[in-house]
């Protein structure tokens, strides 16, 4: 199948590199050249256009005509919808979008009736699997889950006085290579998809995919 994935974030490299090995045909639009680039060096692959995925003549130009799906991964929920629209005007492929804010979803689904948008909503998807609180003073962290054979899991640590990561930007967090902070739990149901930018709070519960082996190190950089 010919895929095109806009936004060539984390989730648009990993995507892009598994669709490969599927040996599907693959481009990743990206609007930031340097992120871009990062992609192509990270994948040994030329296969990032630099544009606006909201430009038309930009998804015209990386085959949207021909494409069998059309991901929608930018981190924005707007940016996602025109991408949408965009290709439902001019192809027939399904689309793919990734929305942030639930209580966008039904916009993405009532865009098209006989072939509806699938939406993928990061927010709830955390929130299915936490089905309780993980005590962070326990001896044992224990997942939320597990993905795949058992190496990776989704874990919850809670912010409080003591933690190192208090007031801290994601990117200035010692994490273990391999692991990726996926969503900030504010209370109140707000959950925040976060960036290198989000700052951790006191109460914040972090919810984060690790390797098994590298819990204690986890836990050390972020609860203490």
């Amino acid at each position: 199948m010919f895929i095109i994935i806009v936004g060539g974030g984390k989730v648009g490299t990993y995507l892009a590199r598994g669709l490969i090995k599927q040996e599907h045909e693959v481009v990743v639009i990206e609007k930031d050249a340097r992120k871009a680039q990062l992609m192509t060096n990270l994948l040994e692959s030329d296969l990032a256009i630099v544009g606006d995925g909201c430009d038309p003549n930009v998804l015209l130009q990386a085959g949207v005509a021909r494409a069998d799906v059309v991901v929608a991964d930018t981190g924005d929920d707007e940016d996602n919808l025109v991408v949408c629209i965009i290709t439902k005007k001019n192809s027939a492929a399904r689309c793919i979008a990734r929305v942030n804010n639930p209580k966008n979803k039904l916009i993405f689904e009532s865009l098209d009736a006989e072939s509806p948008v699938t939406v993928i909503s990061s927010t709830e998807l955390i929130l299915e699997m936490i089905d309780e609180r993980v005590n962070v003073d326990a001896p044992h962290l224990e997942p939320l889950a597990r993905v795949g054979s058992g190496d990776l899991e989704l874990v919850q640590l809670r912010i409080t006085d003591r933690s190192p990561a208090r007031g801290k930007r994601i990117a200035d967090v010692a994490l273990p290579r391999g692991s990726v902070i996926v969503a900030v739990d504010r209370g109140g149901g707000d959950v925040v998809v976060p960036n290198g930018d989000t700052t951790l709070q006191r109460g914040d519960d972090v919810i984060a995919m690790i390797k098994r082996e590298t819990r204690t190190d986890v836990c050390a950089a972020i609860t203490g």
